[in-house]
């Protein structure tokens, strides 16, 4: 059974690797070169194309996620309890935990300034790259943050006086952790963390990307009050929200815009792959597995993108 899928267009391509740890996430260096991956019990790939070539992370943690700075020299790794490691060549250095809460995902800042984490129990921590220091941010906070990026630079988001530089942030909206009406999204600014959409919805956002026009993708799935699920995509302009529902029994587990094209991939439960357009409109993908698909994670010029097998349990676990 492969553990990872290589994507061009059509249909996924598996790959023939023995990571030997689950892989939980990938980030591609922004000059398409290399790919760096993560997973359990500390693990950590280059990948190259064609061969996985093992780092030492000298940690154990189960790591989530990972993203490269803007100016590619280095990368934070963020997992379970408060871990933040920062990588520079091949060297790892994990920075004093400033949370013991699970770390899901991390964005830089377009200028390379900053970065944010995101995890569990609304938890947001800032990476200041001139210091290296690491630091919680206040605002409103309730859930497990599942999701961040940041729009680029220029873009009508980045110029837009609602959401000037931002990040956007996806949430599982749980009704069970007894707090008050669900919020499933966010946006950061680096200093305060604020809630933007409420939903009836018991919603899990589980990706946010940005394409280089400025117009934002959030892909998750939602559970009504009728007890039904549906999948969700939302998209933003700049100016206003369009929301799109569907019903499926696969859920959506990621997704993200090709690099060049105003189309986007939505990966998901038991094999789900569709090709998604700005309208909402969305076409189905043989995806020629039954596995839970993670990603797509997109190789800078588009041309393909990685797409990972992730655990079975569908959801808390990604």
């Amino acid at each position: 059974m492969s553990t990872a899928y290589s994507f061009e267009g059509r249909a996924l391509t598996p790959l023939d690797w023995q990571a030997g740890k689950t892989l939980r996430w990938a980030a591609w260096r922004p000059d398409g070169a290399l790919a760096l991956l993560v997973g359990n019990g500390g693990a950590a790939f280059y990948y190259d194309g064609s061969r996985l070539l093992p780092l030492a992370t000298g940690s154990r943690h189960n790591l989530r996620g990972a993203a490269w700075s803007p100016n590619a020299r280095t990368a934070l790794l963020v997992g379970n309890r408060g871990a933040v490691l920062l990588l520079e060549g091949e060297a790892f250095a994990e920075l004093p935990a400033a949370t013991s809460e699970n770390l899901r995902r991390v964005a830089w800042h377009p200028s390379g300034e900053y970065a944010l984490v995101v995890g569990n129990a609304g938890t947001v921590l800032r990476y200041e790259s001139a210091t290296r220091a690491l630091w919680p941010l206040p605002g409103d906070r309730a859930h497990t943050l599942r999701a961040v990026a940041f729009p680029p630079l220029g873009s009508n988001a980045d110029r837009a006086a609602v959401q000037p530089a931002a990040a956007l942030i996806g949430a599982y909206a749980s009704r069970w952790a007894g707090y008050p009406r669900p919020h499933a999204l966010y946006r950061c600014d680096g200093r305060y963390l604020q809630s933007l959409l409420a939903t009836n919805d018991e919603d899990d956002l589980l990706a946010v990307d940005w394409r280089e026009d400025g117009t934002a993708l959030v892909a998750g799935y939602a559970t009504r009050p009728d007890g039904s699920r549906v999948n969700k995509t939302l998209f933003y302009d700049g100016s206003a929200w369009r929301t799109f529902a569907w019903s499926d029994e696969r859920a959506v587990l990621g997704g993200g815009w090709r690099p060049g094209s105003k189309d986007a991939l939505l990966v998901g439960e038991g094999g789900l792959l569709l090709r998604l357009d700005e309208s909402g409109r969305s076409a189905a993908l043989d995806s020629g597995c039954a596995d839970n698909l993670i990603g797509p994670f997109w190789r800078p010029d588009g041309t393909s993108a990685l797409v990972l097998r992730g655990p079975g349990d569908r959801v808390y676990t990604v």
